[in-house]
């Protein structure tokens, strides 16, 4: 996603409004658990304050993502906003590692993007918030209903206390 910042390092016009959709290759990108459904938006506005450009707006994305639960593929829509700082002078770039850099007129955004919808990906997720997910016995899927396994409410921790108790019922029985 290419911006040419020409027009506003040049003028007077020190801001420019930006809308883009296009699709990104989030794999290509660095990004391969980026699972794009289809093209990317973003709205916002590029300023120049010499020697950088502030980059502020939001992006929409649908991605396809894995249930942590059940194992389910399901959609979801992202709403992320973005905010980073560009320049094009090595001079200006210090230590700091939040400012990117890019070189010549065309300030590609895409990585950016990227970084940003890479951020806001929730650490488990979820296909809704009561999945039931998958029986830790047999595997199948508990959203679907009950499965047939023979339910024991022993936790397996405590295993060797029943034999124990067994044990001493049998040995009062004696």
């Amino acid at each position: 996603m290419l911006i040419n910042v020409t027009k506003i390092k040049s003028t007077a016009e020190k801001s420019e409004e930006i809308y883009r959709r296009e699709a990104l290759d989030a794999a290509g990108g660095g990004y391969p658990e980026l699972a794009l459904c289809g093209p990317v938006e973003f709205s916002g506005r590029i300023e120049h304050a010499a020697p950088y450009f502030h980059l502020k707006g939001e992006l929409k994305a649908e991605l396809e993502l894995v249930c942590s639960r059940c194992l389910a593929k399901f959609r979801q829509t992202f709403s992320v906003p973005v905010a980073e700082v560009f320049t094009n002078r090595e001079a200006a770039l210090a230590s700091d590692d939040e400012i990117g850099f890019f070189e010549g007129d065309e300030l590609d955004i895409a990585p950016a993007l990227l970084k940003a919808l890479f951020m806001e990906l929730p650490l488990r997720p979820l296909c809704w918030p009561d999945c039931q997910g998958l029986c830790p016995n047999c595997g199948a899927d508990l959203n679907l209903g009950p499965c047939a396994c023979a339910k024991d409410d022993v936790d397996w921790r405590f295993e060797k206390l029943k034999t124990l108790f067994a044990a001493m019922n049998d040995d009062k029985e004696v």
